[in-house]
């Protein structure tokens, strides 16, 4: 199925890093293990998110509600920059989800 879904990635207090989606949802993380509440509209309270970073070019993001675990983001850059892969995981799913995001 193709959607258009649109994200924004930009700076967060200089060494982290702001998720915005399209829903309204905009999580700022940074890569210190600690859990920051997402922000927006349509954010339930007592959600967060948390993230890592896995190497250069890839960061893990981890969803939570009241402390539980909703899904678990892969996020990886491709080398050229240009592409943008979310591998979403999600607790007692056995396939991820995938989403394919192009720069523009």
């Amino acid at each position: 199925m193709n959607a258009v879904i649109v994200i924004a990635v930009r700076a967060y207090e200089g060494d982290g890093l702001s998720f915005i989606d399209s829903s309204g949802v905009t999580r700022n993380v940074k890569f210190d293990g600690k859990d920051y509440p997402n922000a927006g509209p349509n954010v339930r309270a007592g959600s967060a998110s948390t993230a890592r970073r896995v190497n250069e070019g890839t960061l893990e993001m981890t969803d939570k509600f009241n402390g539980r675990v909703t899904n678990t983001w892969e996020v990886q850059l491709s080398g050229g920059r240009k592409t943008l892969t979310m591998t979403v995981h999600v607790p007692g799913r056995r396939e991820p989800d995938v989403f394919l995001f192009e720069r523009r």
